[in-house]
């Protein structure tokens, strides 16, 4: 079905619906974020009945954007009252991302609807979205409301979808920067939006344990130089000593990124006894690391993907380099 038969049938879907449920994967990012209070904020200012879940923390970077402080930690936060609901899934690759109970999910919903732009999103939709080509599901957002709900753009929701823009394009820099995201991040401009003003709420506002704890990564930092591979980890203990929440690590992967001598670069994020969430950088437009990701079940972009590994600290490494390897070994031979 092409595009515009599917966002005539989103459209029908949410004219003709009245209670909305919407999500998205755990450990949310600003595209995550953003794409789910802009929905928010249009189907509510359509005088419908809309929750939005998350199951895991609000990341301190975002919590200036609109209505973050009613998202709900799980679906047993959320008065069902036995209704039936369009469940809109944003930003994810698949449902295991969302961490909620999937079968919960789909016995209280009439349909579920996935939006997203990963390559490789394994479509677990009744209706799926899913626009590779776009640099954000933010953006994919943007052309459904000026198409079908222009009525609704209003600063808040423009807001929403010029963060999730800017954080997944990595401020503008990555190669998903096209002409047409300026001409959409321009528009959304245009509502109000302070491009400085975001750019502080998000980058400029850092609790100062946060450089100590770059200063352990950096400090944990190795090179594989046979692999082109640079890496370095978190801890648990190490929110927990510096007391800080696990989103005070976005961002500090792109640090490493900038290793003159590595293509790929990865950061071990403990999440559980010995369960890691392993983020995955290129800086090399040759290597795709989404090609990488999937081999451990995850996925992403060619140029920044994530997956999450179980095991001790030294054989998820190891595991990562042998991939690696053999990735550089199967090229060679090509």
């Amino acid at each position: 079905m092409n595009l515009d038969k599917l966002f005539d049938r989103l459209s029908d879907v949410i004219s003709k619906s009245d209670d909305f449920l919407l999500t998205t994967h755990a450990f949310p990012d600003g595209d995550a974020m953003g794409s789910m209070v802009a929905v928010y904020d249009v189907i509510s200012n359509l005088k419908k009945n809309v929750f939005m879940v998350c199951n895991s923390e609000i990341p301190y970077q975002y919590k200036f954007l609109p209505h973050t402080g009613i998202i709900k930690r799980n679906l047993d936060d959320v008065n069902l009252n036995s209704k039936r609901y369009i469940s809109i899934c944003l930003d994810s690759a698949d449902r295991d991302r969302i961490k909620l109970d999937f079968n919960k999910l789909r016995e209280c919903s009439k349909k579920v609807i996935n939006i997203d732009h990963h390559q490789g999103n394994t479509n677990f939709g009744d209706m799926n979205i899913v626009v590779p080509e776009k640099s954000a599901t933010s953006e994919i957002i943007y052309d459904i409301i000026i198409r079908d709900f222009k009525k609704s753009l209003n600063r808040r929701v423009a807001l929403g979808l010029y963060v999730g823009i800017l954080t997944d394009t990595g401020k503008f820099q990555y190669s998903n920067t096209s002409p047409s995201v300026h001409r959409v991040a321009g528009h959304l401009m245009e509502y109000g939006i302070s491009a400085s003003e975001v750019f502080n709420n998000i980058y400029e506002k850092e609790p100062y344990n946060r450089f100590k704890l770059m200063q352990l990564v950096l400090g944990r930092v190795k090179l594989l130089k046979a692999e082109k591979l640079v890496h370095s980890y978190i801890l648990q203990k190490d929110f927990k000593t510096l007391e800080l929440p696990f989103s005070s690590s976005d961002g500090i992967i792109e640090i490493i990124r900038s290793v003159k001598d590595a293509k790929i670069t990865a950061l071990f994020k403990q999440v559980g006894r010995n369960e890691f969430k392993v983020s995955l950088r290129s800086s090399d437009s040759s290597v795709d690391v989404s090609k990488i990701a999937s081999l451990f079940g995850g996925g992403g972009h060619k140029m920044a993907s994530a997956y999450s590994e179980n095991g001790k600290l030294k054989n998820v490494i190891s595991k990562l380099a042998s991939a690696v390897r053999d990735r550089r070994d199967d090229k060679n031979d090509e």
